[in-house]
């Protein structure tokens, strides 16, 4: 059994996966030149893939991405090749779930309102004040990330709903799971809609003016998801105009957000430069997938966190 690595791992990092490799062969490729020789008789791989080195393969079975969201990974040749594909899902879920609810916290208590002022050295009171528990908070996509959501939701006491195309059971921690079908009324009844789908070609602009003005006068948009999700243009206005509340925003159709976008000068928005998966612990949970999952394929059992090729997660 063969195994490549490409992009090449630390040192550290190979002589933890030999751990559990056994006798199999691990070829950590230095280079493009080493990848493309090692891949023909590779059996897996952990890295990313080009159309040439799948060109290559001549007996590949499983492949192990370092990312969790796919859509710059994907291409037609490995949409149909017979091989298993795995991702990285899971290893955010908990310190996207904290980002999103931080955007609730500052909304609920006006500190969006009181950020400003303090850099103003403005001592003025009386930004509107949200009780959480009184609150409905709608969840579009309920995965590992919008189940960390849905947990941090119900600690608060607010009402959970969500919508999910491929939904599972034993959801302890949503009041209400709806089919995607039903999204027209979970924009109608949220209070805070989080944003939690992957980038498919059924996501892009799943947000657009239309879907805006479904959604209450008070309610606040939350997308720690993908930029392409919301038309960006169509949310601008929308902040502009009253259709909405607010927004909290970590990721846009455009990144880096131009300076002289009007978004930066919103006071209902508060935008972070795509960093609500930043953690100490990615990398070493990073890790722990790389090794778990070659042990696992080693073993012949089943992997975690398989991938639809077809739907990109």
């Amino acid at each position: 059994m063969k195994i490549l690595i490409y992009p090449a791992l630390s040192a550290e990092a190979v002589a933890d996966l030999r751990t559990v490799a056994g006798d199999a062969e691990i070829a950590n490729a230095q280079s493009e030149a080493e990848a493309r020789a090692a891949i023909v008789d590779a059996d897996g791989m952990i890295g990313t893939i080009t159309p040439d080195l799948l060109g290559r393969a001549t007996r590949l079975r499983w492949l192990q991405t370092p990312i969790a969201g796919l859509e710059h990974y994907m291409f037609p040749a490995l949409v149909e090749a017979d091989l298993t594909l795995t991702n990285m899902a899971g290893i955010y879920s908990d310190q996207i779930a904290d980002q999103a609810l931080a955007y609730i916290l500052m909304f609920a208590r006006g500190m969006h309102l009181y950020l400003r002022r303090q850099l103003q050295h403005n001592w003025q009171t009386g930004a509107p004040v949200v009780h959480l528990a009184d609150q409905t908070l709608g969840i579009v996509g309920l995965g590992g990330i919008g189940a960390e959501v849905a947990k941090r939701g119900h600690a608060l006491g607010m009402r959970v709903i969500a919508v999910e195309p491929r939904p599972r059971p034993n959801q302890p921690f949503v009041d209400e799971l709806w089919g995607q079908d039903q999204l027209d009324d979970l924009l109608a009844a949220a209070d805070f809609l989080v944003l939690c789908v992957p980038h498919t070609p059924e996501t892009v602009k799943l947000i657009r003016a239309a879907q805006l003005q479904r959604m209450k006068r008070t309610a606040y948009l939350i997308n720690i998801s993908r930029g392409v999700v919301v038309d960006l243009a169509d949310l601008t206005a929308a902040l502009q105009n009253g259709v909405i509340a607010g927004a909290g925003l970590d990721v846009y159709e455009v990144e880096p957000l131009p300076a002289d976008h009007p978004l930066w000068d919103q006071e209902n928005a508060i935008l972070t430069p795509h960093v609500a998966a930043a953690s100490p612990h990615v990398a070493p949970r990073r890790q722990a997938v790389f090794k778990e999952n070659l042990r696992r394929f080693l073993a012949g059992e089943p992997l975690h966190n398989v991938v639809d090729k077809r739907l990109w997660y």
